[in-house]
């Protein structure tokens, strides 16, 4: 009915639906990040009497005091926080455990229904999980949350599958352009996070209109302020030292990545292996994730309000030697959290493990006698040390150079960026920390209809047939025709005079002569007088439609239909075998 009310159509042009997407992305992000406060005042203010810095865009202030009267009621929080999620995700919702982010990609590859169910349960499972402590972030609930947004519109509005897959591309980079109050790279995020190289490039226009109207939406009721203040020195250029710094935290960010994804993959392996019924998996880990927010608050939550001071140059609470061991800290509280089934994302832990590299890197270079400039500073090293961790780690430099321009406010750091995370994503490997993710559009379900259609579109005939080929003449008795089959294991042999194709006989022809007297019977007498036939310049696409159109399954491969001189034969044993690989092409 809306369809017809509105002459809609989801193509290029279209703009209502991804308004809408838009719409009630930025409005499930602002219930979000809402619920994530009243958890975080419930488990971490109520229990352990702990609350954690805030980024300055989302209400911080440079005036912060550390106070954790109850710290060690702080695995309590954590463990109640995870025995809460356990039991919603076991009882209403499976898929709201783990990584939200590579669960809307394992639902675009595989054309996975989502659903407002899904976005709810997300919504309320990742927000138990960091309000009470757990080490995850925001990304992957808010991406899910659109991802099932996008996918229940495009269900209302009776979209095709190819479009409902679009539209659930175009809600998660909604949810995420939302919540971190950066439109462009969550526009680009739904085009590039699907493939470790390659691009979704129908979502773009779509999930940007989306992206702007979430960003809008979020930005009215919060502030459209970035989600950090940072401050830096005017920009002076970028000297041999400076650009030696980055080419190392490149390098720094690539082998961090690689033990994120190393440290969360065994720590699903260990809760899998564990004898414990699921329910009590994301309790057991989030115990432990408490023990380490003891040792080091920066392993609490979300840890972007200790970016923030880090960046800001609040250093009271954060010694150089605490700051690079909460980066391991960090890796194995982040790992535990979502390995144990806790539910978030894997965006803010790279973010903060990245900015606590960025800044153990600053520390290092100056101690051995790199100085200070525009480029070359604590809070410079800490934002770019963000994103190319997360460019490593989950195979999408490009939106990651566009977030760090819009989560800082500038482009001052734009240089710097490219730099290193051109080094990161080259050195990070083939492993990506969604496991979700393909290579390219032609390792995917979704693109597999497309790309058999190009397949068989590119080659001919000619590629393909069979040159050498068992004939009969006309003549030829049809109980020798029988044995010629049966020998052979084919279905159909050419009838030929003087290398041309005067028909064809097969095994039903032979079924259909049964009620004669076979030892009789000539070629002649039941082959098909008018065979089909194909030339080797056609393509295999044009081949495969002849065989469908006329109920077929091999025919001659004709020089010409004119003169009809044999040259091969084809069948579509012999397509299929293109489409899978195991035959090679002429």
């Amino acid at each position: 009915m809306l369809k017809n009310l509105f002459g809609y159509r989801f193509n290029y042009q279209s703009f209502l639906l991804p308004v809408l997407i838009g719409l009630f992305a930025g409005l499930f992000a602002i219930i979000f990040l809402k619920a994530i406060k009243i958890s975080s005042d419930f488990f971490l203010g109520g229990i352990v009497s702990y609350q954690p810095p805030s980024p300055f865009g989302e209400g911080g202030s440079h005036f912060f005091s550390f106070e954790m009267e109850r710290a060690y009621l702080l695995p309590i929080s954590t463990a109640l926080g995870g025995l809460i999620v356990g039991i919603l995700v076991y009882l209403f919702s499976p898929e709201s455990a783990g990584v939200g982010t590579d669960a809307a990609i394992r639902a675009f590859h595989h054309r996975k229904y989502l659903g407002l169910k899904t976005s709810i349960m997300k919504l309320i499972t990742a927000a138990v999980t960091i309000g009470s402590g757990g080490v995850s972030g925001k990304e992957g609930p808010i991406a899910l949350i659109g991802a099932g947004i996008g996918s229940f519109l495009g269900r209302i509005f009776k979209l095709s599958d190819r479009e409902k897959d679009i539209a659930l591309a175009v809600g998660m980079g909604a949810g995420i352009a939302g919540v971190f109050k950066a439109p462009f790279a969550g526009a680009i995020i739904s085009s590039e996070v699907f493939y470790k190289k390659d691009f979704e490039t129908e979502t773009l226009i779509p999930s940007f209109i989306a992206s702007f109207i979430a960003f809008i939406v979020v930005g009215s009721f919060l502030g459209f302020s970035p989600l950090f203040h940072i401050e830096l020195p005017q920009f002076n250029g970028l000297s041999v030292n400076d650009a030696a710094a980055y080419i190392f935290l490149g390098i720094s960010t690539a082998m961090i990545a690689r033990l994120m994804i190393f440290s969360l993959d065994k720590s699903r392996e260990i809760f899998n292996s564990l004898g414990i019924h699921p329910v009590f998996k994301p309790a057991v880990g989030g115990f432990f994730v408490g023990l380490m927010g003891m040792f080091t608050p920066v392993a609490i939550g979300t840890g972007y309000g200790w970016l923030q001071m880090i960046m800001s140059g609040n250093l009271v609470y954060l010694s150089p030697l605490l700051i690079v061991v909460s980066i391991f800290v960090v890796i194995l509280a982040f790992s535990f959290t979502l390995g144990s089934g806790g539910s978030g994302g894997v965006f803010g832990p790279s973010l903060v493990i990245g900015g606590l590299t960025g800044a153990s890197v600053y520390y290092l270079l100056s101690a051995i006698g790199f100085q200070e400039s525009s480029s070359f500073n604590i809070t410079a090293l800490t934002v770019v040390g963000m994103v190319s961790t997360f460019a490593a780690a989950a195979k999408a430099p490009l939106s990651t150079l566009i977030l760090v321009a819009e989560i800082t406010g500038g482009y001052q750091l734009l240089v710097p960026a490219i730099i290193a995370v051109a080094i990161s994503h080259f050195l990070s490997g083939e492993k990506s920390i969604f496991k979700s993710q393909v290579d390219y559009k032609i390792n995917s379900p979704v693109h597999q209809d497309e790309f058999k259609f190009l397949i068989l579109q590119q080659y001919r005939v000619e590629d393909v047939m069979t040159s050498t080929v068992i004939t009969v003449n006309k003549e030829t008795p049809v109980v020798e025709v029988g044995l010629i089959l049966q020998n052979y294991g084919i279905s159909l042999l050419p009838v030929v005079e003087n290398d041309v194709v005067i028909g064809v006989i097969s095994d039903s022809d032979l079924i259909k002569a049964c009620n004669q007297d076979m030892r009789q019977l000539k070629v002649k007498d039941i082959m098909n007088p008018n065979p089909i036939c194909v030339t080797p310049d056609l393509s295999l696409f044009n081949t495969l439609s002849i065989f469908i159109e006329n109920n077929i399954g091999i025919a001659p491969v004709v020089d010409s239909l004119e003169n009809k001189k044999l040259i091969g034969i084809i069948s579509d044993f012999d397509i299929g075998k293109v489409l899978t690989g195991s035959s090679p092409i002429k």
